[in-house]
């Protein structure tokens, strides 16, 4: 996996990905996400809040089917221009729609994974930063940290083929107990994946599938 930053642009396995000041830059949750997660060929894969895309471009350059969603504007069209820098080495389908979490999905539709690396800190609105917003949407993980991965975990099931996955990353810094309350109130079986210690935090990569 190799990966070099500049100032506007990212460098990923032969792709470039642009950046925008207005969408979340890949950090040590998405890497930790693409170092964990196994893309096979032909695989129909959803990702939610996919900022710059590189998670979803990446799935796509591996041969992946792929829906990517986020419901900051400046995100769909980031990577929109990012699909068409390096459409010439994707070998999978990609499509990019604007949207909050399932919305952009029909009733029927299902993946064989779904991805999300949901804002998952503990937030107030002392941590805001303000501006144009995007930015705090994409870090408020309400008042337990888990106030948009449960309504993830509420839904992902009904996405899902029978032998499906979904991913997300959790943090140390929020309530466990909570999240195991939430995922067995929806059935949903979990492994975690994958650790990576960040400071005073414990970053976890989880699997879920339906009981």
């Amino acid at each position: 996996m190799e990966k070099e930053f500049s100032s506007n642009f990212f460098h990923f396995n032969n792709m470039k990905i642009e950046l925008h000041p207005e969408v979340y830059e890949p950090a040590e949750d998405t890497f930790q996400i693409l170092e964990t997660i196994k893309v096979k060929e032909e695989e129909k894969i959803f990702e939610i809040g996919t900022g710059c895309g590189i998670i979803a471009l990446e799935c796509c350059r591996l041969g992946a089917n792929v829906l990517c969603s986020d419901i900051n504007p400046y995100a769909v069209d980031i990577v929109k221009k990012n699909y068409n820098c390096n459409k010439k080495i994707l070998k999978g389908d990609f499509k990019v729609k604007k949207g909050d979490l399932f919305s952009v999905l029909s009733r029927n539709e299902k993946f064989d994974k779904i991805i999300f690396n949901p804002p998952y800190l503990p937030t107030n609105s002392k941590d805001f930063v303000g501006g144009s917003g995007w930015f705090d949407i994409a870090t408020d993980g309400g008042k337990d940290g888990l106030e948009i991965t449960e309504r993830y975990l509420s839904n992902v099931g009904n996405y899902l083929y029978k032998n499906g996955y979904g991913y997300f990353i959790f943090s140390s810094l929020s309530d466990r107990v909570r999240l195991e309350s939430i995922l067995e109130e929806y059935s949903l079986s979990f492994s975690i994946l994958n650790k990576y210690r960040f400071d005073n935090e414990l970053l976890e990569v989880y699997q879920v599938s339906l009981k």
